[in-house]
């Protein structure tokens, strides 16, 4: 929820209202503070030109010492230091070079807390000191503390509640879309997202539907395009197999025409082999399968295929093994095609590692996920040519000459794709050397739930 803009705008929107209130509060307070002081300002200029009027040190000590009994020198202090000894007032005045000093006559005569604004002047023949308490301005910044604390706390607590409400109802929003976006990732173009509103998660929802269902009548006519091409190309294609191989019986053994015949029906097979293999290609990147995903345990598979191809390997003088961890590896997927995945790397790493081909195939459970690859010691792909293996018909130039149509590694890439894994061409590392370092090919799973591979 932290994350979630609404969140973050109420934050920031919490802070700026803190800020001008916070400001528009102490400018107020500094103005009335300023406000306040002139007027005790003005206050000790009031009292001292009311004692102005005494003509001699002797009335103006007793007129001070009259005021200052009837004052409390916790809020106004008096006191005159007469040039001849005399003393009067209700505080103890020392003066510096400067200023003065103000202490009290006695404990029951305390002086107050705050400090004091005062004025110095010399009248008949000595010196007479007016102070007044800045009790006033003390109270004046806790009452405003008070204001700012009651003001700003429940607007900021306010402000806060209604971004939480705000980021967890945009939040769950934003959810459903996510949610819609990973099922059509999954394969299910039927999902939609569930649209309440105007605003613009409404419209990022509505539009999202809209790409859906014209994904969906894409791949549905992607899929109707694939069933007119395999009723009206494939089944020519195979008739011409048929035919050719009518021909090669009926033309006379070892002759040029014979040799010509089956050399054709060889190319119409290819063409077959490879129709077949696009239009599967074709499916499986439609995302389909996903629909049908369950767990799968990639040793049982790796195992299964191992055992499948371990008389081929022999027969090729070839050594195929499997490396068969403790423990099952568990992903979620479409196991026939992750079947067919590791018997196209299997048949890959046979038919292009050479002669005493060694054929590792293993399967692992790491932090990051589960891995299903396979590894030989043949002359491996150079690191440029890497990515384009896995286009569709690319082939290698040494390739070129062994049987292939350049499409096993483009449907292990379409299958990884589908599974969310990713495909990884590396060198093996073996002790073929530069000139034969070898070919590991990973499907590397996403982690997830119970055991590795992607979450159910």
């Amino acid at each position: 929820m932290w994350r979630s803009t609404p969140m973050r705008q109420a934050v920031l929107l919490v802070i700026a209202v803190a800020v001008v209130m916070a400001a528009t509060l102490g400018g107020a307070f500094l103005k009335m503070r300023a406000d306040l002081r002139a007027d005790i300002a003005h206050a000790v200029r009031l009292e001292m030109a009311g004692l102005d009027i005494a003509a001699t040190p002797g009335a103006l000590a007793t007129l001070v010492a009259a005021r200052a009994r009837a004052s409390d020198p916790r809020e106004t202090v008096f006191a005159f230091l007469g040039s001849g000894g005399q003393r009067a007032g209700n505080a103890r005045a020392v003066l510096g070079e400067t200023d003065v000093t103000l202490h009290p006559l006695s404990a029951s005569q305390p002086l107050g807390e705050a400090g004091y604004l005062h004025e110095i002047r010399r009248l008949s023949g000595g010196v007479l000191v007016v102070a007044k308490s800045l009790a006033p301005v003390e109270r004046l910044r806790d009452v405003f503390l008070t204001l700012l604390a009651f003001s700003m706390v429940p607007t900021v607590l306010f402000s806060l509640g209604i971004g939480a409400w705000l980021a967890r109802r945009g939040a769950r929003r934003v959810a459903r879309i996510e949610e819609a976006l990973a099922r059509m990732g999954a394969g299910d173009l039927s999902a939609r997202v569930a649209v309440v509103g105007d605003d613009d998660l409404a419209r990022v929802g509505r539009g999202v539907n809209r790409m859906a269902q014209k994904q969906e009548a894409a791949t549905e006519a992607l899929k109707q395009v694939s069933s007119d091409i395999a009723h009206d190309l494939r089944t020519p294609l195979q008739r011409i197999g048929v035919m050719l191989e009518d021909l090669a019986v009926q033309l006379p053994e070892g002759g040029a025409a014979a040799v010509l015949a089956d050399q054709a029906r060889g190319e119409a097979a290819r063409a077959v082999d490879v129709f077949r293999a696009l239009l599967q290609i074709a499916q499986i990147e439609a995302g389909s399968p996903a629909t049908r995903f369950g767990p799968v345990d990639l040793c049982e598979v790796a195992a299964r295929m191992a055992e499948l191809y371990e008389p081929s390997a022999e027969d090729m003088g070839a050594t195929l093994r499997f490396d068969r961890p403790g423990a099952p590896v568990l992903v979620q997927g479409d196991e026939g095609l992750l079947g067919q995945a590791l018997a196209n790397l299997i048949e890959n790493a046979l038919r292009h590692a050479g002669p005493a081909a060694q054929v590792r195939v293993s399967v692992a459970q790491g932090p990051e996920g589960a891995v299903l690859s396979v590894s030989d010691n043949g002359p491996g792909i150079p690191e440029g040519e890497r990515d384009k293996v896995l286009r569709r018909l690319y082939r290698l130039e040494r390739s070129r000459t062994t049987p292939g149509n350049g499409l096993g590694l483009s449907l292990v890439q379409a299958v990884a794709q589908v599974h969310g894994a990713r495909l990884l061409l590396e060198n093996a590392g073996g002790d073929g050397g530069q000139d034969a370092p070898g070919l590991a090919v990973s499907i590397r799973f996403a982690p997830g739930e119970g055991g590795g591979g992607l979450p159910a």
